[in-house]
């Protein structure tokens, strides 16, 4: 009977052992699964980061470009009035000179 006792507490100390190991891995599966969720997490969090960098340094070039041709597009403008001001400024003055005098006369 005594055999029979030992066999079934050392059955008993193994099922705990058991028991124990088991609780011990999964423990040891939850970190390995929010340390590898943080690893995930933190490669997406550098992958985005990557993503809008690259994005805002297409769209400044983009804007840049937009700007020099605007640039570009007033330039012309300013040098066609300018053109238009030195080709009909005596014209202009003389005009207006002789609206004013007539108008007072």
């Amino acid at each position: 009977m005594d055999d029979i006792i030992s066999k079934i507490l050392q059955m008993d100390e193994t099922a705990r052992k058991m028991e124990d190991e088991a609780q011990a891995e999964k423990i040891a599966s939850r970190e390995e699964v929010k340390q590898k969720r943080q690893e995930v997490y933190e490669e997406y969090l550098k992958s985005a980061k990557t993503h809008v960098e690259e994005f805002k340094k297409c769209e400044g070039k983009k804007a840049e470009e937009k700007w020099k041709e605007t640039e570009k597009r007033y330039a012309g403008i300013s040098k066609a009035l300018e053109k238009k001001y030195k080709d009909n400024k005596e014209k202009w003055v003389n005009g207006i000179v002789n609206g004013v005098l007539t108008y007072n006369s």
